[in-house]
């Protein structure tokens, strides 16, 4: 079991440094990059900073110097919402639209790159599985006590 969970975290830290270098031609890092995607995937096309916080599993405080960051760099934009004065709505601007659109194809030809060594078959089967451990870890996450 432990071999397993060193395997997943290699996979992660590998992953990862590739997503850094790709979404480095779009001038966003990863965690930018998850910010925008959320903003993006949104059925409203926008979120409150307490939401992205959860989505994004990480502090509020983190997630408020996040926006502010992006909203400097121009990518978002922030307003109060109409039916509850206190809470910040955040949602893509045309340029975070494009960036993303940039940072998305960058991604799909890592990936593509990445995983060309691999079949269908196993790539269906390891998307089957890696679904049902995220399942598995999220119900998890769920059970425990929020450490804020």
């Amino acid at each position: 079991m432990n071999e397993l969970v060193q395997q997943l975290q290699q996979i992660y830290v590998l992953l990862d440094d590739g997503d850094r270098r790709a979404l480095r031609h779009a001038g966003l890092t990863p965690t930018q990059y998850t910010l925008l995607r959320c903003l993006d995937e949104s059925p409203e096309r926008e979120l409150t900073v307490s939401r992205l916080a959860e989505v994004m599993l990480c502090t509020r405080g983190n997630a408020t110097r996040l926006v502010q960051r992006l909203e400097e760099a121009g990518l978002i934009g922030t307003r109060g919402d109409d039916r509850d004065q206190r809470l910040v709505l955040v949602g893509l601007t045309g340029e975070g639209e494009h960036r993303l659109g940039t940072a998305r194809a960058r991604l799909a030809e890592a990936n593509e790159r990445r995983l060309r060594g691999m079949s269908r078959a196993d790539l269906r089967s390891l998307a089957e599985l890696a679904g049902t451990l995220a399942g598995l870890l999220a119900k998890d996450l769920d059970g425990l006590a929020d450490p804020d």
